[in-house]
């Protein structure tokens, strides 16, 4: 029998090893981008065309390879970083395990331009499908330009997995602010089909986080510093009351490299625990720095998962210095001790005014337990009628304020409700009682046949703004509620792209904005009801719904519009709600063909069964 087991072809390896390392453009430049930086670089230029599937081209101004080096790195596991395995464990650079180029060259077509300081000629090299096409003696600026094309044109399979040019060019501005915000000290631009969304000068670390983010975000920005045996911490979180309810702008870093670790992420939200609300997710850029070899950041393809030991005593070195950070901002106010107990100064009265005794009245008779006698309707001055929501409503005054209240006659209490003209609602399979009340500020509960409904509030309400959304997005354009003073949006260069692929469907739901500057917008028209006051907030929670929706088909892009408006526009929990609101909520809720649950499959009304009640107390 012959044998069967024999060894790959190096290009059938090569594309195996692509498969985990090179999974999209965003990879690709990535380990592209991580190499400028190991060569020293102090100005890394991107260009993309097509989002990256046409060509991607990383150009920088660092050391450069020798003509013998630039071919010896597109073999398998060749690196200039580590020599034994022992040096993995003081790695100190991104890269390290050869082979990020010779994987991304099985899968495109490669050309490589490099040239040393001190050499007055440099090497052109092309690679295709791991295979060498040419090498030769060029003329080339110092540093290295790399330009990979074509990806996946051998593997059309792969291709087709590709996602949607929004998608793509998110992935890849997330790789490449992820590398930027390590290196402040590095200038670095991004630009998509000639179109400059990033352009980052050299600066510190506050100032390289305000010009990826925004102007606004440097007023939201709280130092966090601190310095153990164990590890280093320096970094900024966000006050607060600017804490969001997706997640964005969330980053780890040790020793300059970018992490993704839900246990530490974990110590953050317990640092902002009483401070914030239970869904709400705050920003935080944190770097921090440990001896190599205490971490193993050779445990996953990408290297954005690490392993650290003890684990537990760097969660609470962080979590003390968050904390530490968030108390000097004197949230709740400081106790003064020194005035404890000391009597009150009270300005001197003037001579001409006499000195006021106050005197206190008492019924020494008063008895607590003596009860009068149970007065009827016709002997009592009041008569009280039950009305809605518990209220006890007065019928008929007493004689003796009959002069108070003469010609005054009494209207119901005006209600601003959420959705006007409506009546009382009919819950299909029974009739609904007009007495309604809020739990918790959470709840809406009301009495129906069978027992007590409790509606989510909050979701609720997103039920019937997303079928009013997907109404709209479907029929006619809404006209907007023109505003007098037109409020700007700065966004991020991602964000104002995505905004901007989004501005069909957010003109039929009735928003009108307008480009206003570099990667701003003018709010100039917003739906009908929505407050204006509301429409910056809403706008920036949309993007980061969208952003953070899992799916890129082109036919659901309107379906997640409305679904991430109505989360971003649905009403708040904690927010009071009238009688006649919470009626209103009901009644457009059951008109809804599906009233039971959100547009994303969360439950909105539990019925509690008086059968259910009866079991409490047996």
């Amino acid at each position: 029998m012959a044998d069967v087991v024999r060894l790959l072809p190096d290009s059938v390896a090569n594309q195996i090893a692509a498969g985990e390392v090179v999974q999209r453009p965003a990879s690709v430049v990535k380990e592209l981008v991580e190499n400028a930086v190991d060569a020293g670089a102090g100005h890394i230029r991107v260009v993309l065309k097509n989002v990256g599937k046409a060509s991607i081209q990383v150009i920088d101004d660092g050391k450069g390879m020798s003509p013998a080096d630039a071919r010896m790195a597109f073999e398998r596991h060749a690196t200039s970083k580590i020599a034994s395995a022992q040096d993995l464990f003081h790695i100190h650079t991104l890269g390290f395990r050869g082979e990020a180029l010779p994987s991304i060259a099985s899968v495109s077509e490669v050309e490589l331009r490099t040239r040393r300081e001190g050499e007055e000629l440099g090497t052109v090299l092309c690679m295709a499908a791991s295979e060498l096409k040419s090498q030769e003696k060029a003329c080339t600026p110092k540093g290295t330009n790399i330009t990979v094309k074509n990806l996946f044109y051998n593997i059309p399979a792969r291709r087709k997995f590709l996602k949607s040019d929004a998608t793509e060019l998110r992935n890849v501005t997330n790789e490449f602010l992820r590398v930027a915000l390590t290196h402040p000290e590095i200038a670095f631009s991004l630009e998509n089909n000639g179109t400059e969304l990033y352009d980052l000068p050299a600066t510190g670390l506050r100032q390289r986080i305000v010009h990826i983010f925004g102007k606004a975000s440097d007023g939201r920005l709280i130092s966090v510093e601190c310095d153990t045996s164990l590890v280093g911490i320096k970094g900024f979180v966000s006050s607060p009351e600017y804490a969001r309810k997706t997640y964005g702008e969330q980053y780890f870093f040790v020793n300059n490299r970018f992490m993704k670790h839900p246990f530490f992420h974990k110590a953050v939200l317990e640092a902002y625990e009483g401070l914030i609300g239970a869904d709400s997710i705050p920003s935080y850029f944190l770097y921090l720095t440990v001896e190599p070899s205490m971490v193993d950041v050779n445990i996953h393809p990408t290297k954005t998962e690490i392993k650290f030991q003890n684990e537990s005593d760097f969660f609470q070195i962080l979590l003390a210095c968050i904390r530490e950070a968030l108390g000097k901002l004197n949230l709740t106010p400081p106790l003064d001790f020194d005035t404890e107990g000391k009597p009150d100064y009270m300005e001197p009265r003037a001579e001409s005014q006499a000195p006021f005794v106050p005197r206190i009245t008492y019924d020494p008779g008063y008895n607590p337990f003596h009860y009068p006698a149970r007065m009827t309707p016709e002997d009592s001055d009041f008569e009280h009628t039950r009305v809605s929501c518990g209220e006890y409503r007065q019928e008929k005054a007493p004689a003796r304020w009959d002069a108070l209240f003469d010609g005054v006659k009494e209207e119901p209490e005006a209600v601003q409700s959420l959705f006007p003209g409506m009546e009382e609602p009919q819950v299909p399979g029974g009739p609904v009682s007009s007495c309604y009340f809020q739990m918790k500020g959470r709840y809406i509960v009301t009495p129906v046949q069978s027992g007590l409904m409790l509606i989510d509030q909050k979701r609720a309400h997103e039920r019937v703004l997303f079928d009013k959304y997907a109404e709209s997005l479907s029929a006619s354009r809404v006209a907007g509620q023109k505003s007098l003073f037109p409020e700007v949006l700065e966004l991020s260069a991602s964000d104002f792209l995505l905004l901007q692929e989004l501005l069909p469907d957010l003109e039929m739901l009735g928003f009108e904005l307008n480009v206003f500057g570099k990667q701003c917008y003018a709010i100039q028209a917003t739906p009908p009801d929505l407050p204006n006051n509301r429409a910056k907030e809403v706008l920036v929670e949309l993007v980061e719904h969208y952003k953070n929706t899992e799916g890129s088909i082109r036919d659901k892009a309107r379906e997640r519009v409305a679904l991430a408006l109505a989360k971003a526009a649905a009403v708040a929990y904690g927010t009071a709600l009238a009688c006649g609101e919470m009626a209103e909520m009901a009644e457009r809720l059951f008109a809804c063909r599906n009233h039971r649950h959100t547009a994303d499959g969360k439950v909105i009304v539990h019925l509690l069964k008086y059968e259910d009640v009866n079991n409490w107390f047996k």
